[in-house]
């Protein structure tokens, strides 16, 4: 259902009573007195109190249960002037100490002038009685914290929306005016969801000049930031840094590059001269490269105290009991997982990693070794948990993440409260970006084992760095790289297609049986409609498969005729129309409706879910749900995450897409019985050869390919991948001998 709206509209009065306020979000509920009959208020007013003096602006609605209400877009908020709210306001239990009874006496004893008395002369409401100088001073102190509370939120509310004052507030508490007046770009580095063209706003708008040294060194970490979630690179040659940074700011190069010496003496940016060039690297991601590399040759060293012979002989045991013959490949990567600390297991589809996974976990069980599986997305350890029948969990997970109050990410497990288990395997590991190998390998002990599985032709991660494929080619690690297709695999027109791809040669197109077809469509109009009819009904017809849980549109591009933003509203028509008995709620440009397919697309390590009688934290990006129930007045959805139920704030549905279509990079670590790929003609760094592989390795039982044959041929020939500057190489070098002084 809809919600009615009216025009933009502004409201004032006295808060008369909070009916509901969550204290994470700022959603508040309250009633306020505008003159006439009393006004519900809804919306994310963060520490109002009863009693407080508020303009609202915003759109008068009619909601389906609660009738007609106020919805607030933003707000003022000013102090209670006359007695009776003065009354109100200390009496809601806003100032600590402050109860009815005392809030009464005060303002007996000192009317219209009790704030003032609050803020300047605590020490006088020792004359009333019950009220000892002690706790006279603790009113004053908690008065004073609301006080600043109220200042600081007035003054964020001005540049930023109520929930990023919130996080803002959260880091700097009463100081935050002040901190922001002095330097808005700390913003950048200190309070994520605030960007540089944020803060350049904020800068522009409180008088900072645009060639001042506080923008230009966050201009430069804000190029090296683009670079790092653009395009996966850990550094930038310092010349191109310069440049870029220079475009970006307007800047003089001499001005930019004068910067960047100053960013280098506050240690927020490195520059080492490796690989024929002065490379510039934020400080964060050149300690994660130079850690992990450190810690991988380290864990090198390991070996588990079994003699190879003895390995050998459970590997026989582990045939009989798997009953299956091993071949060589499989066998050395078996014993790599004992005999290295750190292996690796390469291979495309078809070629047993998950037989070796299940064998390595064998061997582990027979020879008594306490292990943990964990892949890096939440589907791809369903997947792992369900080939090999023990518990994997996401590395976030397993690595017990959570946020900070200012919404920055941490983990539990560390250095200092390592990982219990001995060994470890890692499945997907060439989505695991630079950040998080770094934390992964910061949980485990100095004596532990870690077994990287992945296909090093996929793409790599969105995140920065190249983790998997840089070990594979420093030569330093053991590396078993599984190339044959079994036979059962051999009768799969998607597993042999996808080989083909990968060599470089054209998949077979004409067949008319197996499970991979192909159908031409050459412009947008006739390949969408094609792609929902596929969906709606000629799947589930003829092979009684279900639209949203079966089926997965996967696309190279979110832009465009044939990117997920089109195709996702095409198919949500098709799939899911409106409906009266249908919910909605038009968020920035989507509209998300009770039954829709959607996909988080940011890590949100508090989101609290229920899965029957299970309780837990954490809705991870690539986790795909549905929506069951949109609740207009209370501002949340309940989205079902594959079982895990969570009630989710509409304020945070910018972590949150339509998810009929997604795109390639989106889907790794996933699989699905069904995958369509819309084939058009993209921008040219996405018609790539890892890139089609990878999205048809994504696909169990079908594959339907649907659009331009020559795009397809195009993908195929172009082995092209995308360079990326990473330092794990050159660190592997420096360590190869010594890595005491980094650990």
């Amino acid at each position: 259902m809809v919600d009615q709206k009216y025009e933009p509209d502004m409201i004032e009065g006295t808060v008369e009573e909070i009916v509901f306020a969550n204290d994470v979000n700022g959603y508040t509920v309250c009633v306020i007195d505008s003159g006439g009959e009393p006004v519900t208020v809804v919306g994310v007013i963060p520490y109002l109190s009863a009693g407080e003096h508020i303009k609202v602006t915003g759109v008068w609605q009619m909601h389906p249960t609660f009738g007609r209400q106020f919805r607030a877009n933003a707000f003022e908020k000013e102090l209670p002037q006359d007695e009776d709210a003065i009354f109100r306001y200390l009496s809601s239990g806003s100032v600590r100490g402050v109860g009815p009874v005392t809030a009464r006496r005060i303002v007996d004893r000192f009317g219209s002038d009790t704030l003032e008395v609050l803020e300047n002369h605590p020490e006088w409401l020792a004359e009333i009685r019950g009220i000892t100088v002690a706790r006279a001073k603790s009113i004053g102190e908690s008065f004073c914290a609301q006080f600043g509370a109220r200042e600081a939120m007035i003054f964020l509310n001005t540049y930023f929306g109520p929930a990023l004052s919130i996080r803002i507030y959260k880091k700097y508490r009463s100081a935050a005016p002040d901190i922001i007046r002095a330097n808005p770009y700390r913003l950048c580095d200190d309070v994520p969801g605030v960007g540089f063209a944020k803060a350049d706003k904020v800068a522009h708008e409180l008088g900072f000049s645009s060639d001042c040294p506080e923008r230009l060194c966050a201009g430069i970490k804000h190029a090296l930031m683009n670079a790092a979630y653009g395009e996966g690179h850990c550094y930038i040659p310092r010349h191109e840094l310069i440049d870029q940074a220079a475009r970006l700011l307007g800047a003089e190069r001499a001005s930019v590059s004068a910067a960047l010496e100053e960013c280098i003496s506050q240690s927020s940016v490195v520059c080492t001269h490796m690989e024929g060039h002065d490379a510039c690297a934020l400080a964060r991601i050149y300690t994660a490269e130079r850690y992990t590399a450190a810690k991988l040759l380290l864990l090198k060293q390991n070996s588990l105290p079994f003699a190879l012979e003895g390995v050998r002989d459970q590997i026989a045991l582990s045939e009989k009991k798997q009953k299956i013959k091993y071949d060589e490949r499989q066998i050395s990567a078996i014993e790599a997982a004992v005999v290295s600390g750190v292996s690796i297991v390469t291979g495309g589809p078809g070629t047993g990693k998950t037989t070796v996974i299940n064998a390595i976990i064998d061997i582990f069980e027979s020879l008594g070794v306490k292990y943990m599986l964990a892949a890096p997305t939440g589907r791809a350890a369903k997947r792992m948990t369900d080939a090999c029948g023990k518990e994997a969990k996401t590395i976030h997970r397993m690595l017990e993440a959570a946020y900070s109050d200012e919404g920055v990410s941490v983990f539990g497990r560390n250095e200092e409260d390592p990982l219990g288990a001995r060994a470890f395997i890692i499945d997907e590991t060439s989505m695991v970006d630079i950040f998080l190998m770094e934390a992964l390998l910061r949980a485990l002990k100095e004596d532990s084992m870690v077994v990287f599985i992945g296909d090093s032709d996929q793409l790599p991660p969105v995140g920065p760095g190249n983790a998997l494929n840089d070990m594979i080619e420093s030569g330093l690690f053991c590396v078993t790289r599984l190339d044959h297709i079994f036979r059962q695999a051999e009768k799969s027109l998607i597993v042999v297609n996808a080989h083909r791809i990968n060599e470089g040669e054209m998949p077979e197109l004409r067949r008319r049986d197996g499970d991979f077809f192909f159908m031409e469509r050459l412009d947008s109009a006739s390949l969408k409609a094609l792609v929902c009819s596929l969906c709606s009904e000629r799947l589930p017809n003829a092979y009684g498969m279900d639209s949203l849980d079966d089926i997965q549109v996967i696309t190279p591009t979110r832009r465009g005729e044939c990117g997920t933003v089109e195709l996702n509203r095409a198919l949500q028509e098709s799939l899911n129309p409106p409906s009266h008995s249908k919910r909605e709620k038009r968020l920035h440009d989507s509209i998300f409706r009770e039954g829709d397919k959607v996909m988080q697309i940011r890590n949100n390590y508090d989101l609290v879910w229920n899965k029957g009688r299970e309780h837990g934290e954490g809705i991870f990006n690539g986790d795909i749900g549905r929506i069951t129930r949109v609740d207009t007045r209370e501002e949340y959805f309940i989205i079902d995450f594959d079982g895990r139920v969570c009630e989710y704030a509409f304020e945070l549905a910018d972590d949150l897409e339509l998810a009929y279509a997604v795109t390639v990079h989106k889907s790794q670590g996933s699989e699905y019985p069904a995958v369509i790929i819309p084939l058009l003609q993209c921008p040219s760094p996405l018609m790539t050869r890892n890139l089609l592989y990878t999205a048809v390795t994504r696909a169990k039982s079908l594959l339907i390919a649907v659009g331009d044959a020559h795009v397809m041929r195009i993908m195929t020939e172009n082995d092209k991948k995308a360079l990326r500057f990473t330092a794990l190489p050159y660190f592997f070098r420096q360590y190869e001998t010594k890595t005491e002084d980094v650990l």
